[in-house]
């Protein structure tokens, strides 16, 4: 974990980037064009995974997470769309999601390239079922940061003519701790996009690095609920840690186990069924003697990943 702390190379603006979503037609990635109006949608089902992109192994590990990904949303009812929060995504990660058969038949991509990331080395993003309309993508590079982190937002009408606007934001905060914190700035910045008040429901998912007391309540302090904890969830239970099973001994044994991802939202949204994705899941079989030659775990990851489905209210 500590080597992030050697990737600053931060932009130099805050302001939000536009950024285009990408649909695959004619044999390639082409911008897609805004839809005149669309059917309502009552439900989404979102997915966010962080994928290790320190690891060794990675163009194996990220083949084994889209595998087993394409093999999960097969389980979910045909009538309900999906949007997938991808962190820690390496320039690789995203030839392999702009390769996918399955990605290219069902979802539109929202970065081609990482030119639109903080950092050169690493960042976020986010498929969106092609059902779903896209009134727009943009991303805001956090004031501060020592490891390039940033708010990646996508804005979906569930109405006709593109009202009623959910704002989906993917995020990865300030790892590790750091005196004086950063976390808390960057959870404020993101709530002041999901509390856009020309929002009607705003939605956090993603590595939130949870790890010190001051993390537990970002959420009350911003006026967001805590999908873990509105559906009974206790903080400290191992029920709803993310991060530590799938880690090296000596890293596990340095910051133990931890609910490090999140799922937070407001306004007129309510985050229901939530659960862990991604336990105990390993390469392919093949590979995983060449995994063990880099000396590598057979993980895709370190974090297990969340699912929920987040309904739009009245």
């Amino acid at each position: 974990m500590d080597a992030y702390l050697g990737l600053h190379m931060s932009r130099s603006t805050t302001e939000p980037i536009e950024q285009k979503a990408f649909i695959f037609k004619d044999g390639g990635w082409q911008q897609t064009v805004k839809q005149p109006s669309c059917s309502p949608i009552p439900i989404i089902r979102l997915l966010s995974w962080n994928i290790d992109f320190q690891a060794q192994g990675g163009p194996i590990r990220m083949a084994g997470a889209l595998q087993y990904l394409e093999e999960l949303i097969t389980t979910i009812p045909a009538g309900i769309p999906v949007i997938i929060f991808f962190q820690e995504m390496v320039a690789n990660d995203l030839k392999l999601i702009k390769s996918a058969p399955w990605i290219r038949s069902h979802f539109l991509i929202t970065d081609t390239d990482p030119s639109n990331w903080s950092s050169p080395t690493y960042g976020t993003t986010t498929l969106i079922d092609r059902r779903i309309p896209v009134a727009r993508v943009f991303r805001t590079y956090f004031k501060e940061t020592q490891m390039d982190r940033d708010a990646f937002c996508v804005d979906i009408p569930t109405l006709p003519n593109y009202e009623r606007i959910l704002r989906f934001c993917n995020s990865h905060l300030e790892s590790l701790p750091m005196s004086p914190p950063i976390r808390p700035g960057q959870m404020a910045e993101v709530s002041q996009h999901l509390h856009d008040p020309s929002i009607h429901g705003g939605v956090l998912a993603g590595d939130l690095n949870a790890i010190q007391p001051f993390d537990y309540t970002l959420h009350s302090e911003n006026n967001l609920k805590d999908a873990y904890l509105e559906g009974g969830g206790q903080e400290g239970k191992e029920e709803g840690f993310t991060w530590g099973y799938q880690s090296y001994t000596s890293l596990r044994e340095r910051f133990g186990c931890q609910r490090l991802d999140k799922i937070l939202y407001c306004g007129k949204v309510e985050v229901k069924a939530l659960q862990r994705i991604g336990i105990d899941v390993k390469v392919e079989e093949g590979k995983r003697a060449k995994m063990r030659s880099f000396g590598a775990l057979e993980f895709v990851t370190d974090h297990y990943g969340l699912m929920a489905d987040v309904v739009v209210t009245e």
